[in-house]
């Protein structure tokens, strides 16, 4: 794969369609969440995006810097905004993004992210800022 892979995965994320994003993907592709879970294999790589896209309506991806520091290799900083199905936004988030790909598609794409609050402004100390799946730390 000599072009990037990141614009097509972006653009199928930004609308709620599992298919063209799992069409991206290799057979044996990994997929990583910005909250720990790993998906291997096409069939768990649907699973992980299905539920993503179960709440998700839209997204809105901004692509700040983007690096090709080796052939197969692309890494990219953004922010996104989310629309949830109950039409509330969240963010914008922090995201990096890293993609290991060949001719037959993404063979892993791992997601990093940042949810956080300055701690002044939550009024909370470190050990005590929560996410959807529990404490986040924050360093």
């Amino acid at each position: 794969m000599s072009e990037s892979p990141i614009p097509a995965f972006l653009a199928a994320m930004a609308t709620p369609d599992p298919d063209a994003a799992l069409s991206l993907f290799g057979p044996d592709a990994t997929l990583g969440t910005a909250f720990g879970v790993e998906a291997t294999g096409l069939e768990n790589v649907k699973t992980e995006l299905g539920k993503y896209f179960a709440e998700l309506r839209s997204a809105d991806h901004h692509v700040r810097a983007e690096w090709h520091p080796e052939p197969g290799v692309w890494i990219a900083e953004l922010s996104v905004t989310y629309e949830l199905t109950d039409f509330s936004k969240r963010g914008p988030y922090r995201r990096a993004i890293i993609v290991r790909a060949g001719d037959d598609g993404i063979h892993e794409l791992r997601i990093f992210g940042a949810h956080e609050l300055r701690l002044s402004e939550s009024g909370l100390t470190y050990k005590d800022v929560r996410g959807p799946h529990g404490w986040l730390p924050t360093l």
